[in-house]
């Protein structure tokens, strides 16, 4: 299993331009509520929009992930989840080598959790505050979950989430963008 060492963040890999890009297809009424992140937990359903067909997510952020990712992979699957309140995700792993995580809200308070929480096998944790345009990059196999958002917050916690399959390894060091 992946230790929380394994876990890469960026503060901020997007302009204000994308962030407003990213909000305008966030508000569109294409979200489908039923998804769920484990045959386990079926019960807890969240927000899920397809975003396939939208060049800041076919070709924009792929190839800032190609800077920034220290290794080459292969995009198996990219999506975006969405989370209201009430609506805390299930600890979970994803079906890919790794997860790349956008959070996508323009604006975000401490006040209004969404954190997302990765757990290793021992008990230890960390967790991401959802920060706009920053990003994180973890192994699949690590447990994670979406927090629920406080009762401070009215709208919708909205994440761009790629499953990559890793390909082949560089030495290149993860970078800035």
């Amino acid at each position: 299993m992946s230790k929380l060492t394994d876990i890469k963040s960026w503060d901020t890999i997007l302009t204000q331009g994308e962030m407003e890009e990213i909000d305008k297809i966030a508000s569109r009424p294409r979200w489908q509520f039923g998804a769920t992140s484990s045959e386990a937990a079926r019960h807890k359903k969240f927000w899920k929009m397809d975003i396939k067909g939208y060049g800041i997510f076919d070709s924009v952020i792929p190839e800032k992930m190609e800077i920034l990712i220290p290794f080459k992979f292969e995009i198996l699957d990219y999506y975006m989840n969405g989370h209201t309140r009430g609506l805390d995700g299930s600890m979970h792993t994803d079906d890919a080598d790794y997860t790349f995580l956008i959070f996508c809200n323009p604006v975000w308070d401490l006040t209004w959790g969404g954190k997302t929480i990765f757990v290793q096998d021992d008990g230890r944790f960390d967790t991401v505050f959802p920060k706009p345009a920053s990003c994180v990059l973890f192994p699949s196999d690590m447990y994670h979950w979406a927090e629920d958002t406080t009762r401070e917050f009215y709208g919708i916690r909205v994440t761009a989430a790629y499953k990559l399959k890793k390909v082949e390894d560089t030495d290149a060091e993860p970078t800035d963008v």
